[in-house]
């Protein structure tokens, strides 16, 4: 995983070049069916590094403007895909409803502990959550969520029917988490199309979400969501940290 936490001026400079790509956007500078210019090009005729393209891109793609395709290049996204924004939180959480599919803690080193950046030699497990969301009576997303145990050692029913943001906040009492997320567009496998009910092969969209404690920046929570590609509004709460 490869991260940008930029300082106050650094955070400033990515704005500006989100902004920039934004106007580039707005204006039909770019289109759905041509890729952006490659990262290392782009950077350098915004006289920027790459870190703070990737992360203005990053800012883009998860606001629903931009799209990375695996091996291809990052995209304009297409009107149906591009909808108020693409992670459902809390303000649409009471109208959703949740089935659970597994729940364990686990302490063996793979996926989950890399994500959570635990040490191969910690004694320090995670919990593993696997869940469907649904709106409207149709699944929109499925969710498969890690969190250290360190700050949440016992995990509970409580937790299947609360959202990303409220997890963190009411249960791992971080009311002012940091955030990042990535998007990419995937083609859906056999166990992820009988979950969300969409075929095999079907374009839909991965979201990566880390949530970290502010004071040090430590990783608390990681979820991997699959999304239907083109069936579903979502709306955003950013973290801003001051």
């Amino acid at each position: 995983m490869q991260e940008e936490r930029e300082g106050r001026g650094e955070l400033k400079k990515y704005q500006k070049v989100k902004a920039y790509l934004y106007e580039r956007i707005m204006d039909g500078s770019y289109v759905p069916e041509r890729p952006l210019p490659p990262e290392r090009e782009l950077a350098a005729s915004l006289g920027v590094n790459r870190m703070t393209l990737r992360r203005a891109v990053e800012e883009l793609s998860y606001d629903g403007y931009l799209i990375r395709k695996k091996g291809s290049g990052t995209y304009l996204t297409s009107e149906k895909v591009r909808k108020d924004e693409l992670i459902a939180e809390k303000g649409a959480e009471e109208q959703q409803a949740f089935r659970l599919i597994s729940c364990a803690l686990c302490r063996e080193r793979g996926y989950g502990s890399r994500m959570l950046e635990l040490s191969e030699d910690s004694e320090e497990g995670y919990w593993r959550i696997r869940r469907s969301r649904y709106l409207n009576h149709l699944p929109f997303a499925y969710e498969d969520i890690y969190l250290r145990e360190r700050f949440f050692p016992a995990v509970d029913v409580s937790y299947y029917a609360v959202g990303l943001h409220r997890m963190v906040q009411e249960k791992g009492g971080e009311l002012h988490p940091l955030r990042q997320q990535q998007v990419e567009a995937l083609l859906c496998l056999k166990t992820t199309g009988k979950i969300l009910n969409v075929r095999e092969g079907s374009p839909i969209l991965q979201i990566k979400t880390w949530f970290y404690r502010a004071r040090d920046e430590e990783p608390m929570l990681f979820c991997r969501s699959y999304h239907p590609g083109d069936s579903y509004t979502f709306r955003s709460r950013k973290i801003v940290i001051k």
